[in-house]
Order: C-alpha cells, then sequence, then structure tokens
C-alpha cells in the first residue's frame, strides 16, 4: 500500500539552491525520473534599507554674533586651553551666554559701555588664576572693540 501511495505523491529530492537577482532557482527531480526539473521560485526579497547619517542644518548665524565671538575669544585660547576639560566647559557656556547679552545690546539704539564691560569682566573672571590687570586690560579692549562694532552697525551714532 505503501506503494501505491508513493506512485500518486512524486517526492522531490532537493538539490542544492543558487540565487539569481531576486529570484531563487531550485534544482529538483522526482525520484523515478532521471530527467531533472528546474522549478523557480520568487521570493519576494525586501532591499536593505540604506541609512544615511542627516547632517543637523546649520545655523545662521547673524554676523553681529559672529563678530562678537571672534572678538571675545581673541587672545583667550591660550587661557582655554589650559584650563581643566570641567573649567572650559563653564567657561564656554557663559561665553555663549555673554554673546547672547551683547548681541542683545547691539540692537539698541544707544549703549553704555559701563554695561558691555560689567559683562565682558564677569565672564573674564571664570579664567582660574587671572591677574586683575590682565582682567583690566582685555575687558577694556574688547568693550572698546564692541563699541566700535556697534557704531559701525548703526551709522555713527
Amino acid at each position: 500500500m505503501t506503494d501505491e501511495i508513493e506512485k500518486h505523491i512524486p517526492s522531490l529530492e532537493q538539490a542544492p539552491t543558487r540565487e539569481i537577482g531576486k529570484e531563487r532557482v531550485v534544482e529538483s527531480a522526482p525520484r523515478n525520473e532521471t530527467v531533472p526539473t528546474k522549478e523557480v521560485v520568487t521570493e519576494s526579497v525586501a532591499p536593505t534599507p540604506v541609512v544615511l547619517p542627516v547632517p543637523e542644518p546649520e545655523a545662521v548665524v547673524d554676523p553681529t554674533v559672529r563678530s562678537i565671538e571672534v572678538i571675545l575669544s581673541e587672545d583667550l585660547m591660550e587661557h582655554f586651553k589650559a584650563m581643566p576639560p570641567s573649567e572650559q566647559a563653564k567657561f564656554r557656556a557663559k561665553g555663549e551666554e555673554t554673546v547672547s547679552k551683547l548681541a542683545s545690546l547691539m540692537n539698541k539704539t544707544a549703549i553704555k559701555a559701563k554695561e558691555v564691560l560689567v559683562i565682558i569682566v564677569g565672564w573674564l573672571k571664570l579664567i582660574p588664576g587671572v591677574n586683575k590687570y590682565f582682567l583690566e586690560q582685555e575687558s577694556k579692549i574688547k568693550t572698546d572693540k564692541i563699541i566700535e562694532l556697534h557704531k559701525r552697525n548703526h551709522g555713527n551714532q
């Protein structure tokens, strides 16, 4: 009886498979036949998604803000590199705050040198072991440059 069932249900002997493009070709032959047959099995192969890093949009920096950053960072790289990393982070954060305060002052029609000086001195005091005279000199130079920048932006008022 098992012989009769085997005659009616051809069992396939699996041969090795190979992939061609997105199709997989399966070569198989029934046990009772000597001529191999080929079946084409189409598999839906989803393409591997390519994930590209998305560049962060660069913020458009106001030229006035960029000029203030350049003025404030002049002659401070040596002192900045001498600071420990934790102090550098505090100094950088306070520097960004200082730039935003000065930028808001620059939008006014008239600014007072004393206001600018106080803001800059408060930031420069974060430098550890800074000489009092160095602090006065640097803050005065930076204040003068920022006042000059304000005059250029507002037409020598």
